[in-house]
């Protein structure tokens, strides 16, 4: 799902007078923030899927990005090739099989410390960063869910959330509702699998 699908669907049920014919091109060409009728929640819709995305993102409900570098027994540090790391979750390797974790320290400029004799593929496993979208991205082509792990089950948590904020002074009482239901999808749903951890954490330092 592109973000202008996901706004349409987060203003379908606040179409007036039964205009069911509003689609992604009248949001992209403009006609619908023209419209009077929908400048409020042409307005507010981005807000809400803002602050929606934040509560998942908090609420570790985002799956985890899953990328793969390749060992240098001679080195300590890697210098990660990745803009989007909120925070990294898990590093491992598969000997025999199976997972095994690797103690890491992630700095300054996405430098990994993991230290000299690894020969393995390294698996990461982090958290991504999810800005917050303008207007401006409607134009754009990205699928949300391999962009940012925004998968469509997601996304309609996601309209709950932006639903219950468009209603909160026309109808209070939807408004409530769909809050609700917002949160407890949160509390339901559970996209961490099961993955390599350690018993202490490693603080991000500065060099």
């Amino acid at each position: 799902m592109r973000l202008v699908e996901l706004v349409v669907n987060c203003i379908k049920e606040t179409f007036h007078n039964d205009d069911t014919g509003i689609t992604v091109a009248h949001v992209l060409d403009g006609t619908l923030a023209q419209n009077p009728d929908y400048a409020s929640e042409m307005n507010n819709v981005l807000i809400g899927i803002n602050k929606a995305i934040s509560r998942l993102v908090t609420a570790g409900k985002v799956p985890l990005k899953h990328v793969i570098i390749t060992a240098d027994k001679d080195a300590e540090v890697y210098n990660l090739p990745f803009d989007d790391i909120r925070a990294i979750r898990s590093v491992f390797i598969v000997k025999n099989g199976k997972p095994v974790y690797v103690g890491w320290t992630l700095m300054e400029g996405n430098i990994l410390y993991l230290g000299y004799g690894l020969e393995s593929t390294i698996h990461i496993l982090y958290e991504r960063k999810i800005p917050n979208f303008f207007e401006s991205d409607y134009e754009s082509t990205d699928d949300l869910e391999e962009k940012y792990g925004l998968t469509n089950e997601l996304c309609n948590y996601i309209n709950y959330f932006v639903k219950s904020e468009l209603f909160e002074d026309v109808d209070p009482d939807r408004c409530k509702r769909y809050l609700n239901y917002f949160e407890q999808f949160v509390n339901e749903i559970n996209h961490r699998e099961n993955i390599p951890t350690q018993a202490a954490a490693y603080p991000k330092y500065k060099i």
